[in-house]
């Protein structure tokens, strides 16, 4: 029958731990912190995909998601210093504006930045006789290219609600 050595802890002969001096211990514990660290990373990404899906809303005048997005941290980070035509078709004086088309649907286009992410807000112009100024038609992953909302469906011009499983542009 094995006996325990004497000492601060008893420690048993077979127990592998007392064999490797017990430096295994600390480099299992390592291994599974850094295991669990990158299973949550994995699962924010996936929380930050799903929290950019149910960000905005299709309609939502850009002002009321302009002072939401901020609120949540978003910053404006334009990808192009708009044109005073720019400002003007947007009907905005957002800091976040990058720039309008000038044919077609009216679209432009807000950029915002959180920390390494970034955000595309598309508008387009308020319905005739509606009020808010621009209205979020769709919003952009800058890193992954998944979209939310309404895009074009082809050529038609037609809006349909967003793949965002295959980014198209």
């Amino acid at each position: 029958m094995a006996t325990a050595r004497k000492g601060p802890l008893p420690q048993c002969p077979r127990c592998p731990i007392g064999r490797w001096g017990g430096r295994s211990l600390g480099a299992v514990l390592l291994l599974a912190l850094l295991g669990c660290a990158g299973l949550a990373l994995a699962q924010q990404r996936r929380n930050d995909s799903q929290g950019l899906a149910s960000l905005l809303r299709v309609g939502e005048p850009v002002i009321a998601a302009d002072k939401r997005l901020l609120q949540l941290g978003w910053r404006p980070a334009p990808a192009a210093s708009p044109a005073a035509l720019d400002q003007e078709r947007s009907g905005s004086s957002l800091a976040s504006l990058s720039g309008c088309a000038g044919t077609g649907l009216g679209y432009c286009r807000f950029d915002y930045r959180r920390g390494g992410a970034r955000l595309a807000v598309i508008t387009v112009p308020a319905a005739p006789g509606g009020s808010g100024g621009p209205q979020v038609l769709r919003w952009v992953d800058g890193a992954s290219g998944q979209r939310w909302g309404l895009c074009q469906s082809d050529s038609s011009g037609e809006l349909v609600p967003c793949d965002s499983e295959q980014p198209k542009d």
